[in-house]
């Protein structure tokens, strides 16, 4: 299987990184990867990311956490009768508080296998074109490009304030 060209743009400053993201989505280039020191929203906002997919796990796992909880509850209030003085069998106070405790505990756990699902944790090893200048003081910026078109794409990177542009295996 070919790999798809890439370049990997080296920026000092955050701004010449929005420039050059945002000079990128008007061209045939494809965006792979952006590195940066600090969590940058400015980043999700240029590239137009879609809504994280993780909030469904967190309230699936929510939901079935609740009816674990409640579930548990009647289970048990029908299976070791507790009968006190014309109380219900199955009383709704216990039944809430176990129930929202197992919420919970679901939906983090949900929230957790989610989160390391779509992040694809763990990453055992470092991508070939990463630089350590990314976790530091450096942005990085992983393009593709089509065939023929890498003078067109380096000229443009380093027009936005590339300190460095060189090739990479994406």
């Amino acid at each position: 299987m070919a790999t798809q060209p890439a370049l990997v743009a080296v920026f000092a400053a955050v701004d010449e990184l929005l420039a050059a993201l945002d000079a990128l989505k008007t061209g045939s280039f494809t965006v792979h990867t952006v590195y940066s020191p600090v969590p940058l929203h400015e980043i999700g906002d240029v590239l137009d990311l879609p809504r994280s997919p993780v909030r469904f796990f967190t309230l699936t796992g929510g939901i079935l956490g609740i009816l674990a909880g409640m579930g548990l509850t009647v289970y048990t209030c029908l299976q070791w009768k507790f009968i006190v003085s014309g109380k219900p069998v199955i009383p709704w106070i216990p039944a809430v508080v176990v129930g929202f405790e197992f919420c919970i505990l679901i939906a983090i756990l949900f929230n957790l296998i989610g989160l390391l699902t779509q992040t694809r944790l763990p990453k055992l090893r470092r991508p070939e074109h990463y630089d350590p200048r990314f976790s530091r003081d450096r942005f990085g910026l992983l393009v593709l490009y089509p065939e023929g078109e890498r003078q067109t794409l380096s000229t443009m990177l380093r027009e936005c304030g590339a300190e460095e542009v060189h090739e990479a295996a994406a």
